[in-house]
C-alpha cells in the first residue's frame, strides 16, 4: 500500500513511516525540514516537503491511504494544525481522495472538562475537528490514545469507546494505526486505546462486533 503520512516526524509519525516501510509499504511522510526529510530518507520513506499552512498536497501523489499524526501540542498552534489544518485536509481529500483516512486524534475528545485544564482547550479544538472527519465521506478511522509515552511497545492493548485513564507507548498507536489500515471493519469507527492485555489484531476484531 502506498501511504502519506502527515506529521510524519512527530512522535507517533515517525513511528508509523518507520513500521510502514519495514512492513514493505510504500511512504510518502510530510516534513518541513532538511534534518527531518534525512531521517524519513533512513527510514525507508520519501520525504515530501510542505508546510499544513501552506503546500502540501504534493505528498497525496499516488497515495492510496493517508494518516494524519500532526500536532501543534497545547504549547503550539493547536488552533491552526489540531483544528483548521485537520479539517483542510479532510476537504481536500473529499475532493480528490484518497478516501482512506485515518487520524490520530486524543484521549478526552468528547469529554474535555474531565482532562487537566491545560488541555481542554485543545481538546475542544480536536473534537471540533474530529466531528468534522466524522460528517465526511471519507473512509474515515478516529484512533484516540491515551497518554504517550516512548516506552518499548508490547503490542497489547485495550481499545473501547471509552475508557478510563491510561497510556500507552507510541510505539503500539502505530502498530494500531497501520493494522486499521488494513481492515475495513475499523472505517467509520471512533475509539480510545490504552495499553491492555489483548493483542492489536484481536482488539480490532472486537471493535468489528461494536
Amino acid at each position: 500500500m502506498k501511504i502519506a503520512v502527515i506529521g510524519a516526524a512527530g512522535g507517533v509519525g515517525r513511528r508509523v513511516v518507520a513500521q510502514a516501510t519495514k512492513a514493505g509499504h510504500e511512504v510518502m511522510a510530510l516534513v518541513r525540514r532538511e534534518e527531518q526529510a534525512d531521517m524519513m530518507s533512513l527510514y525507508g520513506a520519501e520525504p515530501v516537503m510542505g508546510d499544513l499552512e501552506g503546500d502540501w498536497q504534493s505528498v497525496l501523489g499516488g497515495a492510496e491511504a493517508v494518516v494524519w499524526a500532526a500536532g501543534g501540542g497545547a504549547g503550539g498552534d493547536f488552533r491552526a494544525i489540531d483544528g483548521e489544518a485537520l479539517k483542510h485536509v479532510t476537504d481536500v481529500l473529499a475532493e480528490r481522495g484518497p478516501k482512506r483516512f485515518v487520524v490520530v486524534s486524543s484521549m478526552g475528545v468528547d469529554r474535555p472538562e474531565q482532562m487537566p485544564p491545560f488541555l481542554q482547550q485543545v481538546l475542544r479544538v480536536k473534537a471540533e475537528a474530529d466531528s468534522h472527519v466524522q460528517g465526511s465521506e471519507l473512509d474515515w478511522t478516529i484512533v484516540r490514545p491515551g497518554g504517550l509515552s516512548d516506552q518499548p511497545g508490547s503490542g497489547m492493548v485495550t481499545v473501547d469507546t471509552h475508557m478510563p485513564s491510561g497510556s500507552i507507548p507510541r510505539d503500539d498507536v502505530a502498530a494500531l494505526v497501520l493494522a486499521c489500515l488494513g481492515e475495513p471493519s475499523t472505517v467509520g469507527k471512533t475509539f480510545e486505546v490504552v495499553a491492555g492485555d489483548q493483542g492489536i489484531s484481536d482488539a480490532i476484531e472486537g471493535l468489528a462486533s461494536q
